[in-house]
């Protein structure tokens, strides 16, 4: 076991604030590593096109955009902030535009430093 931790990529705050995570991937830190490089290209295209469509007040098309955010998401962190994008999907498919943008301005900055958190295990 001490030399699978040797010869990890990750660092030792890494692979504990990410253990939820490994444990999803079968333990699997180069799996892992491979599905952040993805979540960091695609997650901040993603935070974009929702905002601007909760702006423009395309809700539907955002409870979309916002559950694809979620199942990105969800490998790396099941609590918080990809739960709360459950709330703000319901409040878009209600057609809850206060609430929805609301929401969103609350997830943001707690999305973009999850994001930036992935980012750094590639």
């Amino acid at each position: 076991m001490k030399a699978k931790q040797d010869m990890s990529k990750l660092t030792s705050e890494q692979r504990k604030r990410f253990a939820g995570a490994i444990e999803r991937v079968g333990d699997d830190e180069e799996i892992l590593i491979v599905l952040a490089e993805m979540a960091s290209e695609d997650a901040p295209v993603l935070m974009a096109k929702l905002e601007g469509e909760i702006s423009k007040g395309f809700l539907d098309a955002a409870a979309q955009t916002a559950h694809a955010l979620k199942g990105l998401l969800s490998t790396f962190e099941t609590g918080e902030p990809v739960e709360g994008l459950q709330s703000l999907i319901d409040s878009a498919r209600e057609e809850d535009e206060k609430e929805t943008t609301l929401l969103f301005e609350s997830l943001k900055p707690k999305l973009l430093t999850l994001v930036e958190q992935v980012a750094q295990l590639s």
